[in-house]
């Protein structure tokens, strides 16, 4: 099940999740929750699986400054694209398969609000400690094709598919030092 932040289903100490985020620690709480930015939770049974943020809108961001600015959107009818920025695994995750159905689940959830395209900005760590120099995008492309790396194999492995990659996407140190700033926006349109 998903529950979406500020339902009433949501409690707001899952909100404390947030700051063992791997993937953007240093986005705080309030950049995650306002605007067009909103936090999902993946519940089995009532017990928290995997935390979502994702950026709600109308368009496809290419980089984290796409992702946290305050565009907004002037009405219902704008908000056509979900981006899922950031996916974890919550400490109490016990179930196989979690994550497959964390997506699953969160899709099925935006396409009863009327979205309907689904993508990731992801990260690719790893990506410096496998290339010597930094790569072009065919190399890039081939690398994540071959389902190297965590993030790759687990969007791969869920039926996404390389959307872009894009140069200069995130200049916070800890992308820097793992990818030269590089992420990836994976499709997720087409899973059922």
């Amino acid at each position: 099940m998903i529950v979406a932040y500020g339902t009433p289903e949501f409690k707001q100490e899952w909100l404390e999740f947030i700051k063992e985020d791997p993937v953007h620690p240093g986005i705080s709480i309030n950049r995650r929750i306002i605007g067009n930015r909103n936090v999902f939770v993946y519940t089995h049974e009532g017990i928290p699986q995997f935390m979502v943020c994702a950026r709600i809108g109308n368009r496809l961001p290419h980089n984290m400054a796409e992702i946290l600015n305050d565009d907004g959107y002037s009405s219902k009818y704008d908000v056509t694209y979900a981006i899922f920025y950031s996916i974890f695994r919550l400490s109490s995750c016990q179930i196989k398969g979690a994550g497959t159905l964390a997506i699953k689940a969160l899709i099925d959830h935006c396409k009863e609000k009327g979205i309907n395209n689904f993508y990731t900005l992801s990260p690719s760590p790893g990506m410096r400690d496998h290339f010597t120099h930094k790569p072009d995008e065919p190399s890039i492309r081939k690398y994540l094709e071959d389902w190297d790396g965590p993030v790759a194999k687990f969007h791969l492995s869920n039926g996404a598919r390389i959307h872009s990659i894009n140069f200069d996407a995130d200049y916070s140190e800890q992308r820097l030092n793992e990818s030269w700033g590089i992420m990836i926006n994976y499709d997720y349109n087409g899973k059922p």
